[in-house]
């Protein structure tokens, strides 16, 4: 578990949303990974001085808190299942979290735990309880592509109904990003807004970058359902069934090979999928730039 160049830049914009917040959590004690170009790149760009923070042999032998101390966090901590790294907090995240951790943290950051803890219900609602009123979760988790590498690959549909007002949250930035070189960033919408689901597949791997603030201090995560199927069940809509014509073809259709036909359609399916999910992404160079466009929109 690291903080590399993509999940550090996110720390400093999410900065920039507030500057005031003092105390920070990792989930997981995360190194710094950063090599000297990319440690430069970031001092250019926000002012926050790192080069001699740089690790170019990628070692993990620097610890997050010198980047976290420089943003101005004057309480950092880290939460693991065991105190094997140094972790100032010992809790196992399949379990509920004691009381008297409630509402301890202005940032919670997940820079790669939650997707090897089993019990994720638990596991988010123990970070929705960490935070305090006007607190940030922050989280740069895998997306896809990453089989194997953890218990799961998380959807942004996920984050976003987990993280809703109905909750007592409201996300603040959401985009995937396309693992390069070059580097993708895709803004996302949430798909309870456009009507469709963010649906996108690309060769290699892929994280989301996800920011929610906690609202209220009443929040609680109860019951999550995704967007679409609860519109359906709302408005008792549902799919028509297949048509006997599309099963059995006749004229000019029955004189085309059906593994031909199933081709023709499947390519039809994903195209309409591409073009839905495309409604609710705008693809960036920068994660700065897909920082504005999420921005913009809200």
């Amino acid at each position: 578990m690291a903080i590399n160049a993509i999940s550090a830049e996110l720390l400093m914009l999410c900065r920039t949303l507030q500057p005031e917040a003092r105390s920070f959590l990792m989930l997981g004690r995360q190194w710094l990974r950063l090599v000297p170009e990319e440690a430069s790149a970031l001092q250019a760009r926000h002012g926050l001085h790192l080069e001699d923070l740089a690790d170019a042999k990628r070692s993990d032998s620097v610890y997050a808190e010198p980047l976290l101390e420089r943003l101005k966090f004057h309480q950092v901590d880290s939460l693991d299942a065991t105190a094997y790294q140094g972790a100032g907090l010992v809790h196992d995240l399949n379990t509920p979290l004691p009381l008297e951790h409630h509402a301890k943290f202005d940032w919670v950051f997940d820079g790669g735990s939650l997707e090897h803890v089993f019990d994720f219900p638990t596991a988010i609602r123990n970070v929705a309880a960490l935070l305090r009123p006007g607190g940030l979760f922050i989280t740069m988790t895998p997306a896809n592509n990453w089989m194997g590498h953890g218990f799961y690959q998380f959807s942004p549909e996920l984050f976003y109904r987990v993280f809703c007002p109905e909750h007592g949250f409201r996300t603040r930035f959401a985009a995937l990003v396309a693992h390069g070189p070059p580097h993708i960033f895709h803004a996302l919408r949430d798909p309870a807004e456009t009507g469709h689901r963010a649906q996108i597949n690309p060769p290699g791997r892929m994280s989301l970058l996800f920011v929610a603030e906690k609202l209220s201090p009443t929040a609680s995560i109860k019951e999550v359902q995704q967007s679409d199927y609860s519109a359906r069940w709302k408005d008792g809509r549902e799919k028509p069934a297949t048509s006997s014509t599309a099963q059995n073809p006749s004229g000019l259709k029955a004189l085309i090979p059906a593994s031909l036909r199933e081709k023709v359609s499947t390519w039809r399916i994903q195209r309409r999928r591409l073009k839905e999910g495309a409604r609710g992404m705008s693809r960036h160079d920068s994660l700065a730039s897909a920082w504005s466009a999420a921005l913009a929109s809200q």
